[in-house]
């Protein structure tokens, strides 16, 4: 054995025997900082609310372009003659589109003609005698909560531009439409 050999361990295997070998000091710095690195992810990232995910980082956009648009617009009243001003309004509909199809189109569609709930594009409604109600029936929910409140998930303005949505979509042709539920109502009042 030369000077600069490790000695030899005293097992042998198969008439093998292991020189003793020691770990690098990089190798053990490295598995060391990466328990703890882990351990301050898992703290940090799981169980803070300190914590910043691509989704936080995407609702915080979302509030600041909608910061910026109602903004312009100031505070929308849920009256019949705002929401009808709204249908018109193509780029305030894609906005209640979107929320509409990632909030509503699991119960309504994401053409609103009905899954489980009701039928949006047809003369029949339930809850809703006035377009105001659309309104109404959005913040406070029906149905003893199979249509729930969306009061505390969006903003007035949102509900608003939802309400107007879901007005627009009466009278549209969807691809598997829900059998009629409710009350026959008067078609919409035209915008002024």
């Amino acid at each position: 054995m030369t000077p600069n050999q490790p000695p030899l361990t005293s097992h042998e295997y198969d008439g093998i025997q292991e020189y003793d070998n020691p770990t690098p000091g990089w190798w053990h710095a490295i598995f060391v900082g990466s328990v703890l690195f882990s351990a301050v992810y898992f703290v940090f990232w799981d169980h803070s609310d300190l914590s910043w995910s691509i989704h936080d980082t995407w609702k915080k956009a979302q509030v600041a372009e909608y910061k910026r648009i109602f903004g312009k617009m100031g505070d929308l009243k849920p009256d019949q003659a705002t929401i009808l001003s709204m249908m018109g309004k193509p780029d305030m509909m894609a906005i209640a589109q979107s929320t509409f199809t990632l909030n509503c189109a699991q119960c309504h569609a994401k053409d609103g003609g009905g899954i489980n709930g009701v039928n949006l594009t047809d003369d029949h409604y339930k809850n809703v005698k006035t377009i105001e109600d659309l309104y109404k029936t959005i913040t406070n929910g029906a149905n003893n909560g199979a249509m729930p409140s969306w009061k505390s998930a969006f903003s007035d303005n949102e509900r608003v531009l939802l309400a107007a949505y879901v007005a627009s979509l009466r009278g549209t042709k969807p691809a598997s439409p829900k059998a009629p539920e409710g009350e026959q109502i008067p078609p919409w009042p035209k915008a002024q």
